[in-house]
């Protein structure tokens, strides 16, 4: 009956022990990945925010738009301040901004092609960061579970002490029951 009691009192403080140590190793494995998540997220959003901004479309549509109306309000400043129409003021005035327009639109051309540049940097650099917190993660997970199974060989080692212990005194005690005095006691 006292074996059956042992036995189970060395079980239940395995257990407890065992379930204390994977409940642990899971609280830190969380904190550790709240971590990066929160860090992934902070990159997404900073990587999201760039591609709006440097859309070429949006760029080029934004240009033309200015462009029209700064055509506009330079031809009218051309009206006011001739006050004529005559052809060879129009010539004029397109033929100086014309120039002009050239080299604003090699200079959204030459733009975008830098943004498009930063924004595939900025993406290999966000690759290669996640293919770092992916490869720790493994290596941290790794670790966590070789340092649970190390603790689980340990319970098991000590359960083991504890048993030969409880088998010797079980011995003792037989052997206790067997004497004059032990008779008296044990009935």
């Amino acid at each position: 009956m006292s074996k059956i009691i042992n036995a189970i009192i060395i079980g239940l403080l395995g257990g407890g022990c065992f379930s204390a140590g994977v409940y642990y190793a899971t609280l830190e494995f969380e904190n550790e990945l709240n971590v990066w998540d929160s860090n992934y997220q902070i990159i997404t959003d900073k990587v999201y925010a760039f591609e709006k901004v440097s859309d070429p479309e949006t760029i080029r549509h934004y240009v033309k738009e200015l462009n029209k109306i700064l055509d506009d309000i330079t031809f009218l400043g051309k009206i006011v301040e001739s006050g004529q129409l005559a052809d060879e003021a129009l010539t004029g005035f397109f033929e100086t901004y014309q120039n002009k327009l050239d080299n604003l639109n090699e200079r959204v051309v030459v733009l975008a092609l830098e943004t498009q540049g930063m924004l595939s940097e900025i993406s290999g650099e966000v690759k290669s960061e996640l293919s770092f917190n992916k490869t720790e993660l493994e290596n941290k997970l790794k670790s966590e579970s070789d340092s649970v199974r190390k603790e689980i060989g340990k319970l098991y080692d000590k359960t083991d002490e504890l048993y030969k212990e409880l088998e010797q005194v079980s011995i003792l005690l037989d052997k206790a029951k067997e004497t004059l005095i032990g008779k008296q006691v044990f009935k």
